[in-house]
């Protein structure tokens, strides 16, 4: 499969994710068309949340526990995210735009098939 992030058009990242099935030459022609469209493919096996959201989403849940227990405000862990780890928006604005629901329900879905709160 094909996982594309939003929005499609400005975001690079193409996750290349097999089936238990899929030929290696499926993959590569996968990973050839992503590459063909202008996206830069990165191969992964078939994980809850591939990648990028297994790793985004338990950081983005942090940023809102921190700011639960009254570490600092909203804005001041953004920035602090932006200022000191590089990253280009705050998790808790990142949560904002990609919407508290959808983050939401892929921790629930991470707890389903993690049994972990991270």
């Amino acid at each position: 499969g094909m996982h594309f992030f939003n929005p499609v058009p400005a975001m690079k990242l193409v996750e290349v994710i097999p089936g238990a099935m899929t030929s290696d030459a499926v993959v590569d022609a996968t990973a050839d068309l992503a590459a063909k469209i202008g996206k830069e493919p990165v191969k992964a096996k078939e994980s809850p949340g591939f990648i990028v959201n297994r790793i985004l989403i338990p950081y983005m849940n942090e940023a809102a526990i921190a700011f639960q227990e009254g570490i600092a405000p909203a804005a001041e862990i953004d920035k602090a995210m932006k200022l000191g780890a590089g990253m280009p928006m705050g998790p808790l604005a990142l949560a904002d735009l990609v919407g508290i629901d959808v983050v939401l329900m892929v921790c629930e879905y991470f707890w389903a098939e993690f049994g972990d709160s991270k």
